[in-house]
C-alpha cells in the first residue's frame, strides 16, 4: 500500500486499494481506486485528464426519450393539473374533486411526489435545475408533465445548448449557471464530477433561502458493495469518480453549506442482476444482457422477483446501494461563521 490523501476528508493513510474494470461497455480497462479508512469514500486514485471518451454517443443519458409525457389535449392537462395541485400542495380541493370524475391522478405523482414534498415545493411556480441530465432529463420531463414550467437542465458533456419540449438544457458547468432556484437536483450525476466540494458549494450559491438540493447516487456503505465487491454494478469506473458513504456525504455537504435533513435508500433489482452479470464477466451493454435483450437473459422470473424483494428489504433498513440525500441550504451567514471558526 502507498499513502494517499482522501479528497473528501483530507485523511492521508495507507487506504485499501482496488483495481476496478470498465464493464458498462466491456472495454475492461482497469482503474485504481482506494477507500478512505476515515470517511469510507471509495474514490478513483487519479482522475483522467479527459473524461469525454468515456461518454460515447451511445451513453444512456445522451439518448432522448421517444416521446414527451405531456402531449395531451389541453383540457386533459388542465384537469390533471387541478388534481396534481391538490395532491402535492393540498389546495384546490373542489376543482380536484370535479377533475377526479373525469381523469385519473397521473402516476408520476406517486413517483416524485414524496421527493417534492420533502423538498418543500409548495406551488407550480417553483424553479428547478437538474445537473448532469444529458440531452434528455426524465426528471424535468416528469415535472413538465405534472404542470411545472420553470425548468432547466445543465450538462458539460452534451455537444451544444438545446431545448426539448420547452425545457432549456445548457452545455456548461454548474459553476457557470446564474439565477436562483428552489430545488437543485443531482440524479446520479454528482459521482461523475471531479470537485465534489466546489460543485455542492455552487449548488448552494444559486438556491433561495431555505431551498433544497436532492442528491441521488450509489452508496458504498451498503450490502451490495459488501456482497459483490469489485463486481458491484454501481462502481462504473472511471465515470463514477466517487462512491460515497453516508459519512463522507455528511462531511462534504456540511462543508458546502447544507444541513442533511433526511436520507432514504432507493435501490432496485438492477443492483443485483447487474452485479450478477459482472460476476459472470458479462458487460451491461453486451448482447444477451438483461438491459438490452431481457428475453434472452439467463435470469428467471423467480430470480427477478427475488432481486426486487431484496432491494425493498434493504431500502427499508437503509442498506440499499442507492440513496437519496435531502439537503437544506443553511443561511449564508451561518456558513461564513463556521468557516471563520
Amino acid at each position: 500500500m502507498a499513502q494517499r490523501t482522501c479528497r473528501i476528508c483530507g485523511d492521508r493513510w495507507d487506504h485499501p486499494q482496488f483495481a476496478l474494470r470498465e464493464m458498462m461497455f466491456g472495454t475492461r480497462e482497469v482503474f485504481d481506486y482506494f477507500q478512505c479508512r476515515r470517511c469510507g469514500c471509495l474514490q478513483i486514485d487519479v482522475v483522467p485528464a479527459d473524461l469525454s471518451p468515456y461518454y460515447p454517443p451511445e451513453y444512456y443519458s445522451f439518448n432522448p426519450r421517444a416521446e414527451a409525457w405531456d402531449r395531451k389535449p389541453p383540457l386533459r392537462r388542465m384537469l390533471e393539473k387541478w388534481r396534481v395541485g391538490n395532491a402535492l400542495f393540498g389546495r384546490g380541493y373542489k376543482l380536484a374533486r370535479i377533475a377526479g370524475q373525469l381523469v385519473d391522478l397521473p402516476k408520476e405523482v406517486r413517483e416524485v411526489g414524496p421527493w417534492l414534498r420533502q423538498c418543500g415545493i409548495s406551488s407550480f411556480r417553483a424553479r428547478f435545475l437538474d445537473v448532469g441530465c444529458g440531452t434528455s432529463s426524465w426528471w424535468l420531463d416528469t415535472l413538465r408533465a405534472l404542470g411545472f414550467r420553470k425548468l432547466c437542465g445543465v450538462d458539460p458533456y452534451i455537444s451544444n445548448d438545446l431545448e426539448k419540449d420547452g425545457i432549456p438544457i445548457l452545455k456548461r458547468k454548474l459553476e457557470e449557471v446564474s439565477g436562483e432556484f428552489d430545488l437543485v437536483t443531482f440524479h446520479h450525476s454528482l459521482e461523475h464530477i471531479p470537485d465534489q466540494s466546489a460543485t455542492l458549494a455552487a449548488a448552494r450559491s444559486i438556491l433561495r433561502k431555505g431551498g433544497f438540493c436532492l442528491v441521488r447516487l450509489p452508496v458504498v456503505s451498503s450490502a451490495a458493495w459488501e456482497e459483490y465487491g469489485t463486481d458491484w454494478v454501481e462502481l462504473d469506473p472511471p465515470r463514477h469518480l466517487y462512491l460515497h458513504s453516508q459519512e463522507s456525504m455528511r462531511l462534504v455537504t456540511e462543508r458546502a453549506g447544507f444541513d442533511l435533513v433526511d436520507y432514504v435508500s432507493d435501490s432496485t433489482e438492477f443492483e443485483f442482476w447487474g452485479s450478477e452479470q459482472y460476476r459472470r464477466g458479462q458487460p451491461l451493454m453486451a448482447e444477451g444482457s438483461f438491459l438490452r435483450t431481457p428475453w434472452q437473459s439467463d435470469f428467471t422470473f423467480r430470480q427477478m422477483a427475488d432481486f426486487r424483494k431484496r432491494a425493498k428489504e434493504l431500502n427499508r433498513s437503509g442498506r440499499g446501494g442507492r440513496g437519496c440525500f435531502f439537503l437544506k441550504a443553511v443561511a449564508r451567514e451561518m456558513v461564513a461563521r463556521d468557516d471563520r471558526t
